[in-house]
């Protein structure tokens, strides 16, 4: 499957479509694997606002269909809409902030991810990232901090 997106740093303006985008993919990803009450809007909002400015948004015919941000040198969130799913738009959107991460003087890159996104995972490893260690969740819950394990996942670009 292959279609077009438009992709551009994101701006304060974005902050609903961004959160709308990680509201809705987190749900799809990784509602089963939390625990605690379920987020809201205006828990993403609040949230999204913190990725700007190392923040990408891509669009399709307009609407926000996924996002990238990063901080440092951790590729810090990456979501999709399952309507891109397969796109090649994830792939794209990581390599673009990898890019990123890698021209501000970065070339040893970790991201987290929640033990037991397997699909998340796979995608990360098939991008040639890999397993380093097991970590606790820097953030906890969204009630509130509890140790969430996470795998640390790392990629060198020499």
């Amino acid at each position: 499957m292959s279609a077009t997106f438009d992709i551009e740093r994101a701006g304060a303006g974005d902050i609903p479509a961004l959160a709308s985008v990680w509201k809705d993919s987190w749900y799809e990803s990784h509602a089963a694997l939390s625990f605690g009450k379920e987020p809201d809007q205006a828990y993403f909002e609040t949230r999204a606002a913190k990725l700007l400015p190392d923040c990408l948004i891509a669009r399709r015919k307009g609407e926000a269909i996924g996002l990238v941000s990063w901080r440092e040198n951790e590729l810090y969130q990456l979501f999709t809409l399952s309507a891109a799913h397969g796109t090649g738009l994830a792939a794209d959107l990581m390599a673009r902030s990898e890019r990123a991460m890698h021209e501000a003087g970065h070339s040893r890159l970790f991201l987290l991810c929640r033990v037991g996104n397997d699909r998340a995972r796979a995608f990360y490893e098939k991008r040639g990232w890999h397993f380093a260690q097991l970590a606790p969740s820097p953030e906890g819950s969204i009630i509130g901090y509890r140790e969430d394990a996470m795998w640390r996942m790392e990629k060198d670009l020499g």
